[in-house]
């Protein structure tokens, strides 16, 4: 906290204009809490499976302002792209790419303020429960430098998805926190694909880094948002991230999550169905190896009646990676009628890799149809043998049944190019 504390206030005296002004407040606020609480550690429940102390440990800086090398663009894929470099969105530049869609976007300096962002976000923001496990939460209200408004008109149906770029690039150890807000319009239908990527892979080049991700929702009556996460960060960088919505009467939500990358990887996932007939998705799929962790935390809280939520996360975990999922629906005393399924499946391929799986659900309502469960096995050897019977030999035989596990959910994206450009970066186009 000391090593944060200098960083802070470093951030602060580079704020000129700013100094003094809600947004920095709300900063100073953030911190503040955030010294109260500090950072969870392997004691907390719904942390006792990411290594935090690896995260936490190197000197982080605050990521410089680099121009740096651009992810490639993805082969076939038509897209209104936002690129984020180090926590900084470009906004004169996603502006201009997206200025015809009518689409706003505002910087948080300049959307704080607005009754249009109060109205979708500052509620969920003071109902932030102070307390550990909301750490790294606090630590990007403190260290954001370029948080983003993307505030969606009512009824319109956007052509073709908004791709995010996020990408962190430093000479140095360092963090950088991007932060977005988007409000979804009453009846709008919008698709976002977002990529967390490095252009360079080569390990001699790469500081070790950290990039903690804030992106938050707001569902309107009747929208529809559908929004794919592919991660594919280089072994020298960590992440944690989160993805939090809220979602009003007939809207639809959802996402998918696809992970590779990264050394130390934290996702976690909230939404909160407030009002009745709104349907949530949740699927991904992952594939750690070497020395990786992934751990997957997702909340799902049903509010009221008549909501439906399906879940489905699959994982292959292979030499001696860790993985984890921990799934919790909550019912609550008016959610009569909800429909919540819950289902998490691990290959684990490795006698020295760890898969840590807990589904749950939390009922407090009588007429319900819920269900949950957990898989954890190993490649299925009469699978294997057949292949082989066939001529398949060795390590493609393998490669096949990792693709067949991971189809169900690879499959169900609806954009072709998306879907192309994940299959075969995970090697799954046998």
């Amino acid at each position: 906290m000391e090593h944060l504390a200098q960083i802070f206030s470093e951030m602060e005296a580079s704020l000129n204009g700013l100094t003094g002004s809600p947004l920095h407040q709300f900063q100073k606020n953030a911190f503040s809490t955030l010294r109260v609480v500090d950072f969870p550690s392997r004691k907390h429940e719904d942390w006792k499976y990411t290594p935090v102390q690896k995260l936490l440990s190197p000197n982080y800086k605050l990521a410089g302002i680099l121009t740096g090398e651009k992810i490639k663009p993805v082969d076939g894929l038509d897209s209104y792209v936002l690129e984020i470099n180090n926590g900084r969105v470009n906004i004169e530049a996603a502006a201009k790419n997206l200025s015809a869609t009518g689409i706003k976007l505002y910087s948080l300096a300049e959307a704080y303020p607005l009754q249009d962002w109060k109205d979708a976000f500052e509620t969920q923001l003071l109902e932030y429960a102070a307390d550990s496990n909301r750490a790294f939460d606090f630590l990007n209200f403190s260290f954001n430098t370029n948080g983003l408004f993307l505030d969606i008109p009512k009824g319109l149906k956007l052509d073709k998805p908004v791709e995010i770029r996020i990408t962190h690039q430093d000479d140095q150890v360092s963090f950088s926190h991007p932060l977005l807000f988007i409000r979804c319009g009453q009846e709008s239908e919008v698709s976002f694909f977002e990529r967390l990527e490095h252009p360079i892979h080569n390990p001699e080049v790469i500081p070790e880094g950290l990039i903690n991700s804030l992106l938050l929702f707001k569902i309107k009556k009747g929208a529809r948002v559908h929004h794919v996460k592919w991660q594919n960060l280089p072994l020298q960088q960590n992440l944690v991230y989160k993805l939090a919505a809220t979602q009003e009467r007939d809207s639809y939500f959802q996402t998918f999550a696809f992970d590779i990358g990264g050394k130390v990887v934290r996702n976690n996932v909230e939404v909160d169905m407030l009002e009745s007939n709104t349907y949530t998705s949740l699927q991904a799929g992952y594939m750690a190896t070497g020395k990786q962790s992934i751990d997957h935390q997702t909340r799902i809280h049903h509010q009221v009646h008549h909501c439906e939520s399906h879940e489905h996360y699959k994982g292959i975990i292979d030499d001696q990676a860790n993985g984890a999922f921990n799934g919790k629906v909550y019912v609550h005393p008016d959610a009569q009628k909800t429909n919540a399924y819950q289902q998490n499946d691990t290959l684990v391929l490795s006698p020295n890799a760890v898969m840590n799986s807990k589904p749950q659900l939390e009922i407090f309502a009588d007429d319900v149809k819920c269900s949950h469960g957990a898989t954890i096995g190993q490649l299925d050897q009469k699978a294997l043998f057949y292949l082989k019977s066939r001529g398949i030999q060795g390590d493609q035989a393998i490669d096949m049944l990792k693709a067949a596990f991971l189809a169900t959910i690879v499959s169900q994206i609806p954009n072709d190019a998306i879907r192309e450009y994940i299959t075969n970066s995970m090697s799954l186009d046998i």
